[in-house]
């Protein structure tokens, strides 16, 4: 006789994969789950949030961090909407996550039942695999798969639907074993090959980004960058990839990005990409590279081959970890002088971070100076979306145990979550999230979620009372015609008091460094709000 219902199940696979903490909502739809996570609540910790876009924010910025699959639960219809923008961040970061969904019974379907959505439509084209459990006895292997969907190749989302009649099922199915990450290595006879081209060429360029490194891939990029004296620039919102404070670092291929940066792109003899894909963004929207056959050589390694000649036809591909290939490039001992192209763009990028003149008398770029001397050595960043992600973009420095959790999709509202999801996993470490006033109040309930779980990041508001990137490009196009993008805020002070957090006001350096260091000292978290003039905005594109 059948013995287990499915709903447990569930829970038993998810412990086998090392799952230990789930961030959500909770619904009828999933109840079973729930009561199955009580008899558990040792191994996994269930993070209740206040909307499903914090959880599947928070689901996707573990994932990055971690490198393990993150995994949000939430209801149907509304709550799996709601959770969208969570998975298409992780697509676009490349984040391994998985997303469950109770659904509908299964013999509602086709009726427009009450909160009925066709997932595989819905989810299709923002996630790697979207797939429905409707027999008890299969659940095994789909969690199976989808855990190894969601973390081999280039990692990214999965969506799970679990109909709730289904999860009420008995069944004598055994729980799946822990599912192990597969991806292809670089061989000995492709790093040969890359190891002739890097020699051969004059003008060599490391573009590097993407998902599935690791800690160790890290050092092997600095080391093996230094060894070679090849520039290195890293990808949008990629920065914590490279130790900025080496001199083989010469900037981001950001939004904006500075004229020395472009030349290198333009007139670079061989561009060795690695694990990045050829994005609007890197590209500045298509428009450093020829089509479809770039003038600029270039070896594209890549963890998936769908990533290979996608948009450009590169002179080789190579699919392959970036680990691996940082790794076997490393040990190849390639010889090359340091060339004026190195030493030349490691100087742009030094001029490029002195600090600016600024309209009034908030300076970010001074802040961001400050951090770069007074942060805790293994501090962990967040920021959102909006030009004020610019400064920190621009002017933080990332060593070796620095992280970035940035939203590659432009999601405003990413960052609070994803500093909660820091915290939940390292709670002793420095988070800092840096917010615009805008992008802040699209998660502010979350603060609630933070007072609940006992989370202390340090949150700064970039207030200029505005949505100040459309505001920018408004003033661009339509000169003094200003419509739907002033903001009149809220008391932030009376928000944090009612969220248990501390409260600073700055309106310059000397009142920053003041409020920044108070708040290193204090236990509970800490929104340090920074009033900026309204005509104090970056110029560049919307990010």
């Amino acid at each position: 006789m059948p013995n287990k219902r499915a709903a447990n199940l569930l829970v038993e696979c998810l412990i086998n994969q090392g799952v230990d903490k789930i961030y959500g909502v909770p619904g009828e739809s999933y109840l079973s789950v729930l009561d199955a996570l009580y008899d558990f609540n040792e191994k996994i910790r269930f993070i209740s949030t206040r909307h499903e876009s914090a959880a599947s924010f928070m689901a996707e910025a573990y994932g990055k961090l971690t490198g393990e699959a993150g995994i949000c639960f939430v209801t149907r219809g509304p709550g799996a909407t709601n959770a969208s923008i969570g998975v298409h961040t992780a697509m676009q970061n490349s984040s391994p996550m998985i997303l469950f969904i109770g659904q509908i019974a299964r013999d509602m379907t086709e009726r427009e039942a009450f909160q009925e959505i066709d997932y595989k439509a819905y989810f299709g084209s923002i996630s790697k695999w979207v797939v429905q459990v409707n027999n008890a006895d299969r659940l095994p292997e789909i969690i199976g798969r989808a855990f190894s969907v969601a973390l081999s190749g280039r990692p990214g989302p999965v969506v799970v639907s679990l109909p709730e009649d289904m999860l009420r099922e008995l069944t004598n199915a055994t729980a799946v074993s822990k599912i192990k990450k597969s991806c292809a290595h670089i061989s000995t006879n492709q790093i040969n090959v890359i190891k002739d081209e890097l020699e051969k060429s004059k003008r060599p360029l490391i573009i590097c980004g993407g998902g599935g490194w690791t800690d160790t891939g890290r050092d092997y990029l600095k080391s093996f960058s230094e060894s070679t004296n090849i520039p290195v620039i890293c990808a949008f919102r990629n920065q914590d990839l490279m130790d900025t404070n080496s001199y083989a670092y010469v900037g981001d291929a950001s939004f904006g990005k500075p004229e020395y940066i472009k030349e290198l792109i333009k007139y670079s003899d061989l561009i060795l990409a690695i694990n990045i894909r050829f994005g609007e963004v890197v590209t500045d929207a298509w428009s450093l590279f020829d089509f479809p056959h770039p003038s600029q050589k270039i070896i594209h390694t890549h963890i998936s081959e769908t990533e290979i000649n996608k948009v450009y036809h590169c002179h080789l591909g190579v699919v392959a970890s970036p680990d691996s290939v940082v790794q076997g490039l490393k040990e190849a001992n390639i010889s090359k002088k340091i060339g004026k192209d190195l030493e030349r763009a490691r100087s742009d990028f030094i001029n490029s971070r002195k600090t600016p003149n600024t309209i009034g008398t908030l300076n970010v770029a001074e802040i961001c100076s400050f951090l770069n001397i007074n942060a805790d050595e293994d501090a962990i960043f967040t920021n959102g979306a909006g030009n004020f992600a610019i400064w920190s973009g621009k002017y933080l420095n990332y060593s070796k145990e620095h992280r970035l959790l940035a939203p590659q999709a432009g999601a405003m509202g990413a960052g609070l979550p994803a500093a909660m999801a820091a915290k939940s996993i390292y709670p002793n470490r420095q988070v800092i999230c840096f917010a615009g006033d805008g992008d802040f109040q699209m998660s502010v309930n979350e603060l609630g979620t933070a007072m609940q779980e006992g989370f202390n990041p340090i949150i700064l508001i970039h207030n200029n009372g505005s949505y100040g990137t459309i505001r920018m490009h408004q003033e661009l196009r339509y000169p003094k015609k200003i419509s739907g993008t002033n903001l009149k805020n809220p008391n932030f002070e009376f928000i944090a008091k009612a969220y248990d957090f501390g409260y600073f006001r700055v309106t310059n350096l000397n009142e920053f460094t003041s409020a920044f260091k108070k708040s290193q000292r204090s236990q509970s978290g800490i929104i340090i709000e920074m009033i900026a003039d309204i005509r104090d905005i970056s110029p560049g594109k919307s990010i």
